[in-house]
């Protein structure tokens, strides 16, 4: 009777099984990367830029990039270190966009009576709908003056009840921070504002 050899036969069936299990865990792990990019929305870039004056208020510019829709971002303010003590830099506002103009006129109603005055196209209306829906490059967004006072555009910086907006004339010659980000906080752009008389 002859005596074969079969010590061969058990690595070499070990090593396909590693090299079965480790092609399947891949292959999981690829499937599960794959579907987590997918899922994952892009993050709009814009750029923009904004003027600020205590007599004229505020202007922003949409200068190119996405275009973005009114209600998926929001925009902060924070003082910067030249502007603000080191306590109000750690106050960030949202700024209501319930303030924001769109530089254009809307007549009160869709057939308004003749002689009838148009007034300003809010981004959003007085019952909080939304009246204009996207800010696109070329577009401009204005806040006026008075909605620049303190308990409107920076409440937060309202505290011991002092005024501390940047409406305040010691803040000429510093700046401040407008934040664009998405609503989960993700940055689409920021921009250092001077303050100006």
């Amino acid at each position: 009777m002859a005596k074969t050899n079969e010590n061969a036969v058990s690595p070499v069936v070990g090593v396909m099984l590693m090299l079965v299990v480790t092609i399947i865990i891949a292959a999981v792990v690829s499937a599960f990367a794959g579907g987590m990019g997918a899922s994952q929305t892009k993050v709009p870039q814009a750029s923009l830029k904004a003027e600020y004056s205590i007599a004229d208020g505020m202007t922003i510019y949409h200068t190119g990039g996405d275009t973005l829709t009114v209600g998926d971002f929001r925009i902060l303010l924070t003082k910067s270190r030249n502007t603000g003590s080191i306590e109000e830099q750690s106050f960030v506002n949202e700024i209501n966009q319930s303030l924001i103009w769109s530089g254009k006129t809307v007549p009160f109603s869709p057939y308004p009576p003749p002689g009838t005055p148009a007034h300003p196209e809010m981004w959003y209306d007085d019952k909080g709908a939304r009246a204009v829906s996207r800010f696109a490059a070329g577009d401009v967004a204005y806040i006026t003056a008075s909605n620049c006072n303190t308990d409107k555009l920076t409440p937060n910086l309202i505290y011991y009840g002092s005024n501390n907006g940047i409406n305040q004339s010691v803040n000429v010659g510093g700046t401040f921070f407008l934040d664009f980000v998405t609503k989960d906080g993700k940055k689409i752009s920021r921009i250092e504002v001077p303050i100006k008389p």
